[in-house]
């Protein structure tokens, strides 16, 4: 897979959202960066989830990146993957979302 074929998906939420607990209440393995960056393990697979407005604690705008497809070979949309994992972690708020 090559960068410009790596999905990348632009999340805007209706309300401030905190990246970190999110993970957490979907039992969701990470590992923080920085006040914007935080890696994600998602089913095997590595992202990165990057506030684009204030911090990963409190921002209503982030970007997903998948930077590995998961190792297993197994034939996967790294798109859908990206999109699964989005679904999954916003489950844990009450958040209304849009994604371009």
């Amino acid at each position: 897979m090559t960068d410009e074929d790596e999905p990348v998906h632009h999340c805007t939420v209706d309300e401030p959202v905190d990246i970190q607990a999110a993970l957490e209440a979907a039992a969701i393995e990470y590992l923080d960066v920085d006040d914007q960056r935080t890696i994600v393990i998602y089913q095997h697979a590595i992202l990165m989830v990057i506030a684009s407005e204030g911090q990963a604690t409190e921002t209503r705008e982030f970007t997903v990146e998948l930077w590995e497809e998961p190792p297993d070979g197994l034939p996967r949309d790294p798109d859908d993957l990206v999109t699964t994992f989005l679904d999954e972690l916003l489950a844990t708020t009450d958040l209304v979302r849009t994604v371009s």
